[in-house]
């Protein structure tokens, strides 16, 4: 009965991720212009609430695996963007808007890659291989697009992003039904 509650409790806050990615997303779209000033906001608490939540559904049970561990440096590495995002207001003072861009990115680049990687190292991942390896190819896709797409193109970087995070979203939805589903 226990083990329901857990994957209920971990199938809603999947739910939880997948609805604020996808809320960040449509607002995003319906208001553009102000979007990619707020989006810088949003985005960095969208990660570090990303990270936080990721946490809080890792399996803790011991013996630890090599899949846990990366469960575990993916999204504290997802807490650190979005802290850097969240307080960019200050780090503009040591670094440039550029730098932090390109921080958030590689680490965003390090979130995806790792959850693919995790994917072929956790064995109960491994029955939802592709939506593992789609959500970390997202999220890669996104470091990438922070790293190599010119700030001068804020539309084109949130356009990229919208589309990236509603792809997300729908893995995450995904994730959520199908853990609901295995009970």
């Amino acid at each position: 009965m226990a083990e329901g509650k857990t994957k209920r409790f971990d199938a809603t806050l999947t739910a939880l991720r997948g609805v604020l990615i996808a809320a960040t997303a449509l607002v995003a779209f319906f208001y553009p212009s102000q979007a990619v000033q707020l989006l810088v906001l949003v985005g960095g608490g969208l990660l570090l609430v990303d990270g936080i939540l990721g946490l809080v559904t890792l399996d803790r049970t011991p013996p630890r695996t090599n899949g846990q561990t990366l469960g575990l440096v993916r999204n504290l590495l997802s807490i650190a963007a979005g802290a850097i995002v969240i307080a960019s207001g200050l780090l503009t003072s040591i670094f440039t808007l550029s730098a932090l861009t390109w921080i958030v990115g590689l680490l965003a680049l390090l979130v995806g890659l790792i959850e693919m990687a995790s994917s072929f190292l956790d064995s109960e991942r491994q029955t939802r291989l592709w939506p593992t390896l789609v959500g970390g190819a997202v999220y890669a896709a996104f470091g990438l697009a922070l790293m190599f797409v010119p700030l001068s193109s804020a539309e084109t970087l949130l356009r990229i992003a919208m589309i990236l995070m509603l792809a997300y979203a729908l893995v995450l939805f995904y994730r959520a039904w199908s853990i609901r589903a295995a009970r």
